[in-house]
């Protein structure tokens, strides 16, 4: 036992001396792998502040006469100086209030003064503006002072700095030491190899904005040299940076070599001894656990080891190891040795896992079910979180009783009123279920009161819509009822009409007594009742496969406006006798779409012979063919001659007429027809009724 964790802690500790090594080759390998001290990142980042301080401080200076000329004063600034207390009256007034109790001669005299010098702030704008740009003038000198301090600084700090630089545009040339002679650093500026090129206001210092505002956007460009001399890093603070990189880059490389044996040792070590991280004692605890909670854990444990080993970098490198912190080291050890215990606890067990057993799936459950009525959850939450709350309140009252003073108004103001409002939803919901319960019992009774906008109360009112639709469920199947006794009403009376016709004639025929034409007459009325019959059964069958769904349709691409053309050329003869007047608006342009020619040819003469069987006569029908939207839209419109009720939809119920006496030639079936053809077709039928209007309105894709 004791050897196992013995050889656990030693793979451990390659371990974290592996990921030591990766970790410092990913965060320092730019900065030390095949560069110098003058290439790596301290440097460059020293040198690109020496390049921008040296212009906006000693070279590219600004004169600060030439920015106090640039000074303007505009209308608005006058007029801000003028209200920025105020306006005249107001101004005056406060400073007759600041001295009204104010007797003496010298007093007097500065509030006059002050009253003077505000009163010609007001009419004087000469005299203002001349006190905006001493402002102007005294910001220009802080922002100059500041400029003297920060250069002050800058030349201290960087004096191992040469450099040699002219001005492009103006020629003017800047030298501070020898760039000449044999150096340790140089770097050349000119168009081959970039200028050095800054803008002349400096940003870290008082009044920058104002002083930029004076001198636009100006930026300067350099040519020339910047160096460092080869004695610069043999003494000084440069000496010492110097050498500071290379002991680190000596202990960069270090670390990596040492990284790679620690690897190489660890996978040798892990292949022979990676059993012993099993502890069935541990893993049987580790498994009992829920596997989000051992991922957690697993993915902790790695956050840890990392985080731990990352500290110890900055140990390594800056305090050369001298000041290694155990704890760390002791922390880096065990959580990557718990982390390896980990992988090999759940891989052996990851087949196994039932994930419905996690702590996830269970919460995610309950919240689903908390959130199904996301405002009802919502609320419920707050109130547990009140009375949360004021339960630990009461608790702490009697640990520190001065408490008292926030508990009692929390109490009256919050605690209170969210157990009357909890109580009062309580027996609302209660109110509810027992209604819901009545209704189950079908019992419908009367409408749930609503009480208020709670998610209670809208739950009270989608009971009552339920009621409702219950209630109009009941109205329909009476009505259905009705319609199926109706139905067979009609459908008895007319086909009994034409077969006792049929019935009676038969009989006269066979009477030998009956003269020529008299029989020739009973044949006439026999085969005019049989067609009838034969007619008024067709369309039933018709009617009846169409609603069941057991029609095909032959669809091709047709020209509606033809077909109702030779629509109502084909009733020209019927329309001459009806003594109706149609009105009838096609335009000449054709309107395709695509549908069962035949079928639809049986909407459109349904239609115009229901005009000739139940306009009423003398009067005008209206017949219309257009394109709308990509829709074809055909209108017919006409005066009834029979009352049409209320309920229109009820003109399409099979054998339904507006002639209740039934003493017509109609089947009853016609606008039925025209309903089921049009359904099939994927259109819409609409029938309207004002008084004895009757319009109906066919719709149908064109293409």
């Amino acid at each position: 036992m004791k050897q196992s964790i013995g050889k656990n802690v030693l793979l451990s500790i390659l371990a974290v001396i592996t990921m030591f090594a990766l970790f410092t080759l990913t965060d320092k390998s730019r900065n030390f792998i095949g560069t110098s001290y003058f290439n790596s990142n301290d440097f460059q980042a020293e040198l690109s502040q020496f390049e921008r301080s040296i212009v906006l401080l000693v070279i590219a200076v600004p004169d600060k006469e030439a920015v106090k000329k640039n000074i303007t004063v505009t209308a608005d600034e006058i007029e801000e100086y003028r209200n920025r207390y105020g306006n005249l009256d107001e101004q005056l007034n406060s400073i007759r209030s600041q001295y009204e109790n104010s007797t003496d001669e010298a007093s007097i005299a500065e509030r006059n003064k002050k009253i003077e010098d505000i009163t010609k702030n007001f009419h004087d704008d000469s005299y203002v503006e001349k006190k905006i740009r001493l402002e102007k003038e005294a910001k220009v000198d802080v922002y100059y002072k500041s400029i003297d301090r920060a250069k002050n600084d800058f030349l201290n700090d960087n004096d191992d700095f040469n450099y040699d630089l002219k001005n492009v545009e103006t020629g003017e040339r800047y030298t501070s030491g020898d760039t000449t002679s044999k150096n340790a650093f140089h770097k050349e500026y000119s168009s081959k190899y970039g200028y050095l090129k800054e803008r002349i206001t400096y940003e870290n210092v008082d009044n920058f904005w104002d002083v930029q505002e004076l001198m636009g956007n100006q930026w300067a460009r350099f040519e020339g040299t910047v160096a460092i001399s080869n004695d610069s890093i043999l003494s000084g603070h440069r000496a010492y940076q110097y050498k500071y990189f290379l002991t680190n880059q000596r202990i960069f490389y270090g670390v990596l070599i040492a990284g790679i044996f620690a690897a190489i040792a660890f996978v040798l070590l892990w292949r022979k001894s990676s059993e012993k991280f099993q502890q069935e004692d541990w893993e049987q605890k580790y498994s009992s656990l829920p596997i989000d909670v051992r991922v957690v854990l697993f993915f902790v444990s790695i956050f840890v080891a990392i985080t731990a080993t990352k500290e110890l970098i900055g140990n390594i490198f800056y305090y050369k190891g001298w000041d290694l912190p155990i704890f760390t080291s002791l922390f880096a050890i065990l959580f990557t040795g718990f982390t390896l215990y980990q992988w090999r606890w759940l891989r052996s067990g990851f087949g196994k896992i039932n994930w419905k057993q996690s702590l996830i799936y269970s919460w995610g459950k309950s919240l689903k079910g908390f959130f199904l009525k996301r405002s009802i959850g919502v609320q419920t939450l707050i109130m547990l979180i009140v009375v949360f709350f004021w339960g630990f309140g009461t608790m702490l009252v009697f640990l520190q009783p001065a408490i008292i003073l926030v508990w009692i108004p929390a109490t009256l103001l919050i605690g209170i009123p969210v157990l009357i409002v909890l109580l009062s939803r309580m027996s609302y919901l209660n109110r509810i279920i027992v209604k819901t319960e009545e209704m189950a019992r079908g019992f419908i009774g009367n409408e749930v009161d609503v009480k208020g906008k709670s998610p209670i109360a809208d739950h009270a009112a989608s009971l009552n819509k339920l009621r409702d639709r219950i209630k109009s469920s009941h109205t329909e199947q009476a009505k259905s009822e009705r319609l199926k006794t109706e139905l067979i009403t009609n459908v008895s009376h007319d086909l009994r009409t034409p077969l006792t016709s049929i019935i009676t004639y038969t009989d006269l025929l066979k009477n030998p007594s009956i003269t020529d034409e008299e029989r020739a007459s009973y044949i006439s009325i026999l085969d005019k009742k049989s067609m009838r019959l034969k007619t008024l059964i067709e369309d039933l069958f018709e009617v009846s496969k169409m609603a069941s769904g057991n029609m095909e349709l032959d669809k091709r691409k047709v020209d509606l406006t033809q077909l109702l053309q030779q629509a109502i050329a084909e009733h020209q003869e019927e329309i001459d006798k009806s003594g109706l007047e149609y009105r009838v608006t096609i335009g000449t342009k054709p309107i395709m779409s695509y549908v069962d020619g035949q079928k639809w040819w049986r909407v459109l003469d349904n239609l115009i012979i229901n005009t000739l069987k139940y306009a009423l006569p003398n009067t005008r029908v209206y017949i219309n063919l257009d394109q709308v939207d990509g829709e074809a839209v055909f209108v017919i419109k006409n005066i009834a001659k029979y009352e049409l009720g209320n309920d229109v939809n009820e003109l399409t119920e099979r054998f339904k007429r507006a002639d209740t006496s039934r003493n017509t030639d109609g089947s009853g079936l016609g606008l039925a027809i025209v309903q089921s053809i049009v359904d099939l077709h994927g259109g819409s039928l609409r029938m309207e009724v004002d008084g004895d209007l009757f319009k109906a309105t066919v719709k149908i894709a064109t293409v």
